[in-house]
């Protein structure tokens, strides 16, 4: 059980990326390349004064960690053209298509048996994103916007991917730590192309991408990805909901922004589909310890 709050307590601490890039108020691909850099530095630096920092195995499974690698890229770039080029609620609901993906491939790349639950509670979280992005503004499929949707729902390919790739090299006892710093210097590698953007780095957004850094970066990875381990990838995908939810309570204490019904109304779908799946992993560990 705990494994799964640990995902859902991830899911919260990124569900504030929002307003964190608000007030550093540098482009988005700026603040992932220094974030990025900052975990790099930081997730090897943890690791090893904990004395966990093992990357056994890596060179052996380096097909693995490759596809690992170009799912980062792919997601990465492809959901920031999304933004760039399609309304905020398009990107983010093609983006999040990943967890329809995760349902449908895990049991072909990984041998992942689609679960029953899943069955239920993935279109209930499903239909709860529409009514959120509905809310916001609604899916806007005019003003030539087509190519945008079409980077949105790449990149909620190769998020399912990630979390696949992730998953089954947890399933050959892969450390997760060879994982997070594999992902944050592809990141931060495919993000240099920021720095010949003109922007201001003062010490107060200096600060403020430290935190991410250390928070967002570090904190949250490291959590997520040794959850992983325990958590089949169909469920983490469910629970990945739970971050654009965290979102709008977060959006209405810091930022005043008040939700619409429909968005309460979206978040209870989704704060449903993830009681059903906790429940299911609460009865199958009674069910081990019986």
């Amino acid at each position: 059980m705990r494994h799964y709050f640990a995902i859902v307590l991830s899911m919260i601490i990124w569900s504030s990326w929002g307003i964190l890039i608000r007030w550093i108020d540098l482009p988005p691909v700026v603040v992932l390349f220094y974030t990025s850099l900052v975990a790099s530095v930081t997730v090897p630096l943890a690791l090893s004064l904990r004395g966990e920092l093992h990357l056994n195995g890596v060179l052996a499974a380096w097909p693995w960690f490759a596809a690992l690698a170009l799912s980062s890229i792919i997601n990465n770039l492809s959901y920031f053209y999304s933004l760039g080029h399609a309304t905020v609620s398009n990107a983010v609901f093609t983006h999040y298509t990943a967890p329809v993906f995760v349902a449908l491939l895990a049991p072909f790349l990984i041998g992942e048996r689609l679960q029953r639950e899943t069955m239920v509670s993935l279109p209930l979280a499903a239909a709860g994103m529409v009514l959120i992005v509905v809310a916001g503004g609604g899916l806007d499929l005019t003003g030539g916007q087509g190519p945008g949707i079409a980077a949105g729902t790449l990149s909620g390919v190769a998020y399912a991917f990630l979390i696949i790739i992730s998953r089954k090299l947890s399933q050959m006892r892969m450390h997760h730590k060879a994982i997070i710093i594999l992902l944050w210097i592809t990141t931060c590698v495919t993000a240099v192309p920021a720095l010949t953007l003109s922007y201001e780095l003062t010490a107060r957004k200096a600060g403020l991408l430290a935190v991410t850094g250390v928070l967002h970066s570090t904190a949250a990875p490291l959590l997520y990805f040794r959850a992983l381990r325990h958590v089949i990838a169909q469920h983490a995908a469910i629970l990945g909901y739970i971050e654009p939810l965290a979102a709008v309570p977060l959006a209405f204490l810091v930022l005043s922004e008040q939700p619409a019904a429909l968005t309460l109304a979206g978040g209870m779908l989704i704060l449903c589909s993830g009681y059903l799946v906790i429940r299911h992993a609460s009865r199958a560990s009674q069910d081990q310890r019986n």
